[in-house]
């Protein structure tokens, strides 16, 4: 896709883009790696999509400039490896330009397109569908990638949820976990409460099992203990299989008036109403919290063992949870199970997050870009990899740190530090040594996250299309952070609201209330999509909001 445009229309292009600055993601945003914009809207216009250029499969990947907001060493250091399997395999070659920060990436990236001076490469982003690909930013990769190939079979039903006009621009190469109930199932076993792992297992897990498990908890001990804390209702009301945000067969859907969200949102207001949902407002004038909780400080002391769930991404809730156990010296069994299934839905759903590499458009190398994302994609479902991580994650064995702890070690030998102290070499840690062969101290153990084979193969169920689960992703993170704020991130949101909020009225009221400025941001999206498909131009000028309104 080869831009050719003025100045005039690179500084257009720039302002439509500088909407949707990003900010670092984490996984616990289903958007996947990246945040949403930060900024306000402007009067944007529409610019016509190029053509794809062909490529060489026969030539090597080569250089690939790759625009990022990353640190040094963020993109290299956790990917070392695979840049070396990069130059082997396909002979490619990074020039990372760290030219912007992550308010203004996305506005980097619009000028160097509509300038001809495109990167080959940048890595998903919220703001990316359907922003980005509204504004042609990036190139269709279906004349490149064969959806229906065993590199992608499994991808496929995500990768029609990235779907704009019916073209495929984001092959993402894995899933991620977005929400689960994470616990300690050793409070529970003390307690008399059941695992509701085996809820799972027996496929009985339902919001009525789970409402039924928050009473019971609660009647324990009404005073203190807290039923559910963590994420709002997004996701609850993804498990209806609705999307609060849904873009499918080019059109934008707005379920903020679906019966099966409004069901899932009247539902959630009983609970909270019975105080099953957070902390309540006597709770929280104790000095309780209500919402989120740091999973590290979450099970851990007197407060900790009155928490029954906490909603959070357990890629990283459940380590953290464990070491937080540890370095208390807390006896814990951390678990997590998917959220319950809506028994009026046809399935099992649950929000899945992404990680993958887009290709701008006007992109000089594709070919590098191509052979970048099919190795990320290769190395992801390679069975020797599959099998490795888990055997790592499953390694129960003991860790310890690499130097003897004694400060007077006294090692004049060259496996010393600057102070003397002996550095355990690859063959020691080989033998398991576990004294110090120089002054006899015992070597100090360091924490090590463990999972069980069940919490890890769950694990991989929950990030994969199966015969548990089916997996979505909600639209709401892919315009902007005025748009996104209607709904999450704050306790007096739509979705976190209904959970958390002390001043929250009913969802039907709070959601009239915000329907019309939704609506207000969606329409000209839709006008963009509809005159995308038509090989038409668009000028549209977005909502005012109270920051730029004046």
């Amino acid at each position: 896709m080869k831009f050719k445009k003025s100045l005039c229309a690179a500084l257009v292009l720039a302002m439509a883009l500088s909407i949707t600055a990003c900010s670092p993601g984490s996984e616990n945003n289903p958007s996947g790696t990246g945040d949403d914009g930060s900024g306000t809207n402007s009067t944007v216009g529409s610019f016509t999509e190029g053509t794809a250029p062909p490529i060489d499969e026969t030539a090597d990947a080569g250089k690939v400039k790759y625009l990022t907001y990353e640190n040094e060493g963020a993109f290299e250091g956790s990917s070392s490896e695979l840049i070396a399997l990069f130059k082997e395999r396909y002979n490619g070659t990074f020039d990372v330009d760290r030219s912007c920060t992550s308010l203004d990436y996305s506005e980097k990236l619009g000028v160097a397109i509509a300038t001809g001076d495109s990167p080959d490469l940048t890595r998903y982003e919220g703001w990316t569908f359907p922003h980005g690909m509204s504004y042609n930013m990036f190139t269709c990769l279906d004349s490149y990638f064969d959806i229906d190939s065993d590199l992608w079979k499994d991808m496929k039903g995500t990768i029609e949820q990235y779907a704009y006009n019916g073209k495929h621009f984001y092959f993402p190469y894995r899933k991620t976990t977005s929400f689960a109930l994470n616990y300690n199932n050793r409070v529970l076993e003390e307690n008399g409460m059941p695992d509701p792992m085996q809820y799972v297992k027996d496929n009985t897990w339902t919001w009525s099992k789970f409402e039924e498990m928050l009473k019971q908890w609660k009647d324990i001990d009404p005073v203190n203990n807290i039923s559910y804390n963590g994420v709002g209702a997004l996701a609850f009301s993804g498990t209806t299989g609705k999307k609060i945000i849904d873009i499918k067969d080019g059109e934008i859907i707005n379920n903020l008036k679906d019966p099966d969200i409004v069901r899932c949102m009247q539902w959630l207001e009983e609970l909270k109403k019975q105080g099953l949902i957070g902390a309540t407002a006597d709770q929280q004038a104790a000095g309780m919290t209500s919402g989120y909780i740091d999973p590290g400080q979450a099970f851990v002391g007197e407060s900790g063992s009155h928490l029954l769930f906490l909603g959070m991404e357990p890629g990283w809730a459940h380590p953290a949870a464990m070491e937080g156990l540890w370095n208390k010296k807390e006896v814990g069994e951390m678990k997590f199970i998917p959220f319950p299934r809506d028994e009026q839905a046809d399935k099992w759903y649950q929000y899945t997050g992404t990680f993958g590499y887009l290709v701008p458009a006007g992109a000089k190398n594709v070919k590098g870009a191509l052979d970048w994302i099919t190795l990320l994609r290769e190395e992801e479902i390679d069975p020797e990899n599959v099998a490795s991580a888990k055997d790592e994650a499953t390694d129960d064995s003991t860790a310890y740190y690499s130097t003897c702890p004694n400060a007077d070690c006294g090692d004049t030998s060259e496996n010393a530090d600057s102070k003397g102290r002996h550095i355990f070499t690859a063959e020691e840690e080989e033998q398991g040594v576990t004294v110090c062969p120089v002054c006899g101290t015992p070597r100090r153990e360091k924490y090590k996250a463990v999972w069980s084979e069940e919490q890890w193969d769950l694990y991989m169920e929950m990030m994969n299309d199966g015969e548990l689960l089916t997996l979505m992703y909600d639209n709401l993170y892919g315009f902007n952070n005025d748009f996104k704020s209607l709904f999450v991130d704050g306790n007096e949101t739509l979705l976190d609201g209904l959970c958390f909020g002390a001043d929250y009225t009913s969802y039907t009221s709070e959601m009239e209330a915000i329907y019309g400025s939704v609506e207000g941001y969606l329409q000209p999206y839709r006008d963009r999509m509809k005159a995308d498909a038509n090989g038409e131009e668009v000028t549209t000028t977005p909502p005012q909001t109270e920051e730029n309104a004046e």
